[in-house]
């Protein structure tokens, strides 16, 4: 069997210690069902929890563990699973919660065979905890522990009765091949599966991010703990909020000072309430955090929201005590908001809750908004109201302790009230999951984002909170393989917002004028063209000023009946004392009566000078035996430079999304184990090079040792030539950011580089290409596939260079290829 060929796609473990192997790993993993544990390698001290974790679980899964009837393990064997050497054996523990040195609840180890990078694995989860993942989690990882490590291949021997240990491997979904005798079953797989692997843990990791959600966006109980007779004290104000927002739950005030708040009795502390409050709200002095939530863990609550300020924002000891409330949170299960935050609000019908500092409860709609800062995202709740776009909900991140941007994210996915997402973003927790999940939300529902700290002062302001400091360029490239709408400011975020909430996608970018004033329409159609917009000078109608309803309604439905038109500008300049509202009704009407004709629905933005808003045209009463045909509801500009930028940016988005997703560019002739057993005969010649510092651990390579690697990944290389071809040679770059990972750069002579996270799709290549200049080629593509692919199954590259000429078939080769790897 060759199970390195062709095989990768697994996550390969290697961000949480850069050169350990995964010595240094530790993760907090959230289950099916929303709860969570720790996962991390075992050390010499756990021997005694090993122990008792042994004792503790059934004869049964004794037996299926060990295959035998066993009444206890032996020290030697649990010191043995103590001793983690990741290159020949690792014992992977999983405590429950976030206390890395709790409750241990199940235990993952593999050993290595000695033959064929091949090792055996095995695992066992405590029987109260059967049903919820944690079997499969620990597979995954220890699968990619050992891929980091150079095996290839794990084996399993297990009893046929073992029907929980069968369904783990099949539920990982690893290409497995059986070997049954008798009373056993062998089992073999590849460690770094495909890409069916990769889908099926992100769709476990949504579920258990959705799961793990509903307490705080759809709770059924709430408990204020600072709630107050001070008007003017948060927890007073959030207790207010949620009264006023006729919250369909429970509130319960919690303070041990007075008998009740606003009319509701107040009880003196959390256990003396009557039910157990699945959302507790935290408005407290700093120092006294953490003990509240201890308290709401021992009461059941699942979600916490903490307002108080003095966290890591204010120092040293303020980011000991958010350390310290995020291992209480989620050593109980528990997800948390804030701390530092704003609060979070639901306008859906059957909730109804403003548990925030928002005075105001924004209209319905189905906008979901996550903002990292509070005070601002006040304001943005405000000025989006101004501005007619409702929400489903609104969360605001502040520390983001624990619930981010990425989290809210695939909750709005799954979300049917959530149409449309918006961002209000310092940094990225996690860039290469924002990337993997804003992907596939924006194929299904826009994101739109406005990314603050661009510039270099308020990168540096930022950094203080959010710990961030990506440069724009990245950004721009993130955003563009995540199909995110990346707007400048928000004016421009919420303007597309208004239009993507109201009027269909276009079809395209040819895009119809009319208007009563030559002045706007020239500017219009000028903002048109420099945001890659479209007009025909035939689709551009200057009405005059003494235009009347009835001529927009005959100008409007003539282009929108127009099959070269896409889109539609309507501008409505007031002239003297006047009145738009019978400009509106007629541009409705001639909506109506154009889709009526041509069975076709097109997006028509409006520029009524001087308004600003979602302006709602009632029905004439033409239309009042069928109130609901056409629209309605359609988003005027202040001026036709705001319509023409936020319809660009909507255009973009439908291009975008009309586009396949791409297929990911893996290949089945690869070979990386044996890339990496040469790999690794080469690090460890070079670490015996006395020029060379441990602390360094880098490795160059070149020549032949280069090319006999990428050889494994089915690229070839050749000399370099005086001719190169058709067009001038590129490079190819792999460059390491310690924010996103590797990025793979393609860059021509004379133009900036094109920046790609890894791994990459096809439509990623050909989008670099484009942006280089650089012809489609499939075997171009291909040589971006197949480097991109080295990068995923090689995780120890640091860098890369390689130049790409044409040869005289117009074949691209690689030529000039050489390597930095660390460990």
């Amino acid at each position: 069997m060759h199970a390195g060929k062709g095989r990768g796609m697994f996550r390969i473990i290697r961000e949480w210690s850069e050169g350990s192997g995964g010595q240094g790993y530790h993760e907090y993993v959230l289950l099916r069902d929303g709860s969570g544990i720790t996962l991390r390698l075992a050390g010499p001290k756990d021997a005694t929890a090993i122990e008792e974790f042994f004792g503790g679980v059934s004869d049964e899964s004794r037996y299926f563990r060990f295959m035998a009837g066993v009444n206890y393990v032996s020290k030697s064997v649990i010191n043995g699973m103590c001793i983690n050497n990741p290159s020949e054996r690792a014992s992977l523990l999983a405590f429950l919660g976030g206390d890395e040195h709790g409750k241990l609840i199940g235990i993952g180890n593999y050993t290595s065979l000695a033959v064929r990078n091949a090792a055996e694995v095995s695992f066992l989860v405590d029987d109260k905890y059967h049903g919820k993942g944690i079997g499969t989690l620990l597979l995954e990882r220890l699968a990619g522990i050992a891929a980091a490590n150079g095996f290839v291949e794990f084996e399993a021997e297990m009893l046929t009765a073992n029907d929980k240990m069968m369904t783990v491997f099949r539920d990982v979904g690893f290409e497995v091949i059986q070997a049954i005798g008798g009373s056993t079953v062998h089992i073999e797989f590849p460690v770094s599966g495909n890409a069916a692997v990769r889908e099926r843990a992100e769709l476990r990791d949504r579920i258990a991010t959705v799961n793990s959600l509903t307490p705080l966006l759809n709770p059924s109980s709430i408990a204020v703990v600072g709630a107050s007779r001070d008007s003017s004290a948060a927890g007073s104000m959030v207790f207010r909020h949620i009264l006023e927002s006729n919250f369909r739950g429970t509130a319960y005030p919690v303070n041990n000072q007075t008998t009740s708040i606003r009319g509701v009795r107040a009880y003196p502390s959390l256990s003396d309430l009557p039910e157990h409050p699945e959302l507790v709200i935290v408005a407290v002095p700093a120092q006294n955090v953490t003990g509240v939530v201890g308290k709401a863990a021992s009461v059941g609550a699942k979600a916490i929201i903490v307002l108080s300020a003095g966290f890591a924002e204010s120092g040293e000891e303020g980011a000991r005590l958010q350390n310290e409330l995020v291992k209480t949170v989620r050593s109980n299960g528990m997800r948390l908001v804030g701390p530092n935050c704003l609060g979070i609000l639901n306008t859906h019908v059957e909730l109804g809750v403003n548990a925030s500092l928002a005075e105001v409860m924004p209209p319905p709609g189905k906008v979901g908004f996550f903002s990292h800062t509070g005070a601002l995202g006040v304001v943005i709740l405000d000025y989006a109201a101004e501005r007619g776009i409702g929400f489903s909900t609104f969360v605001s991140g502040g520390n983001r302790g624990d619930v981010s941007g990425n989290d809210l994210l695939e909750y709005w996915e799954e979300d049917p009230a959530t149409d449309v997402v918006i961002l209000y973003l310092e940094g990225f927790g996690n860039p290469r999951r924002f990337a993997r999940v804003a992907r596939r939300v924006s194929s299904k529902k826009p994101v739109l984002c406005v990314k603050s700290a661009r510039s270099k002062v308020g990168r540096e302001t930022a950094q203080v909170r959010t710990s961030s400091m990506e440069t724009d360029i990245q950004v721009d490239a993130l955003f563009q393989q995540a199909g995110v709408i990346r707007t400048e400011t928000l004016e421009e975020m919420f303007d597309a917002a208004m239009l993507l909430t109201s009027q269909p996608l276009p079809a395209g970018n040819r895009v119809a004028i009319t208007s009563n004033a030559g002045g706007a329409l020239t500017i219009c159609a000028d903002a048109c063209e420099s945001n890659d917009l479209s007009v025909d000078r035939n689709n551009a109608v200057n009405l005059g000023p003494l235009a009347t309803a009835e001529d927009y309604e005959r100008s409007v439905k003539l282009l929108l009946e127009n099959d070269e038109v896409d889109s539609l500008i309507a501008i409505f300049a007031c002239i003297g004392g006047c009145d738009p509202d019978p400009v509106g009704r007629a541009i409705r009407r001639g909506v109506v009566f154009a889709e009526r004709s041509s069975h076709a629905k097109k997006p028509v933005v409006l520029c009524l000078m001087g308004s600003a808003n979602a302006v709602q045209i009632a029905s004439s009463a033409a239309f009042q035996s069928n109130s609901t045909d056409g629209h309605s509801v359609f988003p005027s500009y202040r001026f036709p430079e705001s319509a023409a930028r936020a319809l660009a940016r909507v255009t973009e988005y439908a291009e975008n999304r009309r586009q396949p997703q791409g297929r990911m560019l893996w290949y089945e002739d690869v070979d990386f184990g044996a890339a990496r057993a040469r790999l690794a005969d080469i690090m460890e010649h070079s670490y015996q090079s006395p020029l060379q510092s441990a602390a360094q651990k880098f490795s160059k390579i070149g020549g032949k040792e280069a090319a006999d690697i990428l050889s494994c990944f089915g690229l070839k290389t050749e000399p370099a030539k005086a001719d190169q071809g058709a067009y001038p040679a590129a490079e190819i770059r792999i460059e390491y950011d310690p924010h996103f990972g590797p990025l793979i750069l393609l860059s021509v002579s004379g133009r900036p580089p094109s920046r790609r996270i890894t791994p990459l799709t096809d439509r990623d290549a050909r989008s670099m290409m484009e942006n280089v200049d650089i012809p489609r080629s499939d075997s171009f593509v291909e040589i971006l596939g197949r480097i991109s692919q080295l990068v995923e199954e090689l995780p120890w590259l640091w860098e890369m260079e390689a130049k790409v000429a044409v040869k005289g078939d117009g074949t691209p080769i690689l030529q000039d290829a050489g390597f930095t790897f660390k460990l």
